[in-house]
């Protein structure tokens, strides 16, 4: 099985407006985007991923689209594409 890595931008891991978890939200969410440009993850399969309840992972999403480092949109059948900003 081949190890991948998450890789946290400076401008991630030193913001203090966003708590640590959702820091290693960015992680995951930067690296499911590394091949389509966005992911469709749910927050349940976050929630799996990082061992929290599906509700911690809709705040961690708030912080991150709150301090404008992830935008979300919704397809015409409510599929949502997570998309990291640059």
């Amino acid at each position: 099985m081949q190890e991948t890595y998450s890789k946290i931008p400076s401008k991630v891991k030193y913001n203090n407006c966003i708590c640590p978890n959702a820091k290693l939200l960015y992680g995951e969410i930067s690296l499911l985007c590394y091949t389509n440009g966005y992911c469709y993850a749910t927050n349940k399969f976050f929630s799996n991923l990082l061992n929290v309840t599906t509700r911690t992972i809709t705040r961690l999403i708030k912080e991150l689209l709150e301090s404008k480092l992830i935008r979300i949109e919704y397809s015409d059948e409510g599929i949502r594409k997570i998309y990291i900003t640059e």
